[in-house]
Order: structure tokens, then sequence, then C-alpha cells
């Protein structure tokens, strides 16, 4: 039997069953032929097994940890720089008491405090003072202004300096003079006291260094005032 003659007798199962007596042979294609007592059996090697592929293992979901979220640090606000001084805006209205004179005034002023210590501004005025020395009084109406100087040795108390300069004109009985310009150097001190949210009042004391007919003496001039500090 020729392998092309068997291998027509194989079925998809692999076993042919014939009645022909044969004996044990192999063909070339590798198929072991089996004849035994008229039976012959015809087997082929099982196909090669395919590979098992391992069971899919489902493992458990991997929970994400979240990622921490960065809050920025608070820093603390920045204080605000405190200004090299404040404006002040007031004035003053002054008396002025004698053997024989006296006298009354209106100043308002402006100024800046520098540091708490040191307090330039200017300032206008009018006054009015009459002198009862003389065989008939004497009044003048005087309009002035003046640029001072406060100095602060510690917050309430202050010494004055204070340039003036007058524009001034008398009358006498029916008798009225022209008008005139005088200097005057006032020195002196004061008293300022913060009565609220930037208002404050002050007392002060001031002698004028000079003599002129406006000034007659050294008596003192005492004012009180009051203003705003912004």
């Amino acid at each position: 039997m020729t392998s092309s003659a068997y291998l027509r007798g194989v079925v998809a199962t692999g076993v042919f069953i014939c009645c022909v007596c044969t004996a044990y042979a192999q063909d070339d294609a590798g198929v072991e032929v089996i004849e035994d007592e008229g039976v012959e059996v015809i087997t082929e090697p099982p196909p090669p097994a395919e590979p098992l592929e391992p069971p899919a293992v489902e493992l458990p979901p991997v929970e994400e940890e979240p990622l921490p979220i960065e809050i920025p640090s608070e820093q603390p606000p920045e204080k605000p720089k405190e200004p090299i001084g404040h404006l002040r805006v007031g004035g003053g209205i002054g008396f002025g008491f004698g053997s024989n004179v006296t006298s009354f005034g209106i100043a308002p002023q402006v100024s800046y405090i520098i540091k708490r210590i040191v307090e330039p501004g200017v300032s206008v005025s009018y006054q009015f003072t009459k002198d009862r020395s003389q065989i008939e009084d004497i009044s003048w109406h005087t309009f002035g202004a003046s640029i001072f100087t406060r100095l602060y040795p510690i917050p309430a108390l202050f010494f004055l300096i204070e340039g003036e300069l007058i524009n001034t004109g008398f009358r006498q009985g029916g008798f009225t003079s022209g008008r005139n310009n005088y200097g005057n150097l006032l020195l002196g001190g004061g008293f300022l006291q913060g009565v609220g949210k930037g208002a404050f009042v002050g007392v002060s004391l001031k002698v004028n260094v000079f003599t002129n007919p406006f000034y007659p003496n050294h008596y003192p001039i005492i004012s009180v005032g009051g203003g705003y500090a912004f």
C-alpha cells in the first residue's frame, strides 16, 4: 500500500478502518499503519496542542490619591508707609492786654508738621489795637503776613519763632495817618492738644523783640486757636 493510496482513505478524525490484511508499516508522511487480522487501523499524530492562555486576572481598581492642593501662603498685608508729615489747617484768635493797651486779632494759618518735631507754616492776620495812654485814644487797623516755625521738644509743648510783616495805620481823634509797614520778630511758646481724630486746640504766648509804633512795648500776646490735621 502506497502512501498516496492510504492517504485518500484518511478522514478528518484521523482514523480509517478497512478489511485489508497488511503488516505494520509507516509511510513517508510518518503516518503509522497497523495491519492486524484483516483490520487496518490507520492513525496519525494528534495536532499540536494550542498553547493555553492564562486566565485573565481582574485586578481591583487602583484608587488614585488626589493631588494635594497647594494653598498659597497668606502674606501679612504690607503696612502703609507713614508719611513724613501731616498738613495742618487752623488759625488763632489773639488778645493783648496792657495797662492802657488792648488788642484783638484773628490769624488763619497753614502748616506742615514733619516727624512730629518741626512745624513750619504761614499765616495771615488782621488785628485791632487801641491805646488809651494818650490824651486822645489811638486805634490801629493792621493787616499782616508771617512765616513761623514751631519746635516740639515733647509732643504737646512747642517753642515758637515767627517773622511778621505788618501794614498798619492809626487814627487819633479826627486825624488819620498814612499806612506804614513794619517788620517784627516774635518769640514764644505754647501748648497743643489733640481733641479728636485730627482736631486740635492750642494756646500760645509770644513777645515782640523789636519796638515800633505798632508794638511800642514788649507786652505779651496771647493766642488761642485750633485746627485740623490731615
